[in-house]
């Protein structure tokens, strides 16, 4: 059935092209307007820019607005829909089934809808239908993993550590927003660079626990590294910057309590420099090297929702109104999964 509400699509699943370039891009409030003036849906997150557009000849323009460097992939059609499939339902990202990208990408789209562009309404059905597929595979085969976001394998990282003083969160974007309310038990400090971001971040918590202690840190570096000094733990969502760092991890050092912890999810793997030198640091690379040691369960759960993901591209690819297979013609169709 169609999502509730959903009218029809005006364009036809095969038009639709999809492009995917994985790179380190920090994920802005609104995704970027293309330079060439094309008409396009694009998403940006920290791992990847996804574009939807809709024609070859548009899908050839859209080309010309990803980075040079790195693997830039294209699909089409049934492919295109299996691909957003698994990105909505967090199959695309490092830290497999995560449940933030979901949100991202209506954010994304309602940001791009506004803006009522010839292509918003002709992709509005079929997002849509994607947003309910993505549901349904989440539901079905990932619904009994737990909770998979950054927000919840930081707390599982802090763990007793989260109630022994207070937790400084750096950064007030998207991905500190997705932590800040799984760090319960301490008291939370919010810097930002940008200081409105901060208090409107802690207006967000309040909200959600009005009981809740939290406190914006005022001021710039001065104020930033005597919190250093002062927090049990810290939380970086923000990338290296070298200007800051060296003072960052001297201020850090010079603490009396000599517990605790620094999560940078601004770090790869390889980390960096001065970084490197606190044996308690923890980054975004090394919190996706703990995740892969996956359980056999969860393995078999991950691939049988991709393969749901391509089953209901193959079926929206037969009609949008699809859901279960036409004929026995259909059905042998997904044999070759």
């Amino acid at each position: 059935m169609a999502a509730r509400g959903a009218s029809l699509p005006t364009v036809e699943l095969r038009d639709i092209n999809v492009l995917h370039w994985r790179g380190a891009l920090v994920a802005a409030g609104a995704a970027p307007l293309a330079r060439s003036g094309l008409d396009w849906f694009a998403i940006d997150t920290c791992q990847r820019r996804v574009a939807v557009v809709c024609g070859a000849e548009a899908a050839a323009l859209a080309r010309q607005e990803f980075p040079v460097d790195g693997a830039l992939e294209c699909f089409e059609g049934a492919d295109a829909y299996a691909y957003l499939l698994r990105f909505a339902a967090g199959l695309e990202s490092k830290l497999v089934a995560e449940t933030e990208i979901f949100g991202q990408i209506k954010q994304a789209w309602r940001e791009f809808s506004e803006r009522a562009s010839p292509l918003a309404r002709e992709l509005s059905p079929w997002v849509q239908l994607l947003f309910q597929d993505a549901k349904a595979v989440r539901a079905q085969h990932l619904g009994s993993l737990g909770s998979a976001s950054y927000g919840s394998q930081t707390r599982r990282l802090l763990g007793d550590e989260a109630g022994g003083g207070a937790t400084l969160l750096i950064g007030a974007g998207q991905l500190a927003q997705s932590i800040a309310p799984w760090l319960t038990g301490s008291q939370i400090w919010l810097w930002n660079r940008t200081g409105e971001r901060a208090v409107e971040l802690a207006r967000e918590l309040a909200k959600r626990d009005p009981a809740r202690p939290v406190r914006v840190i005022e001021g710039e570096l001065e104020a930033e590294l005597a919190a250093w000094r002062r927090a049990r733990n810290v939380i970086v969502c923000v990338p290296g910057q070298p200007s800051r760092d060296v003072a960052r991890v001297a201020a850090w050092r010079e603490r009396e309590d000599r517990a605790g912890r620094v999560i940078h999810l601004g770090l790869g793997a390889e980390g960096a420099a001065p970084w490197n030198a606190l044996p308690e640091l923890v980054s975004l690379g090394a919190l996706f090297d703990m995740l892969q040691a996956q359980s056999e369960l969860r393995r078999r759960q991950f691939e049988r929702a991709r393969r749901a993901c391509q089953e209901k591209a193959l079926l929206r690819s037969l009609g949008a109104n699809s859901s279960h297979p036409h004929s026995w013609e259909d059905l042998a169709a997904f044999d070759s999964l």
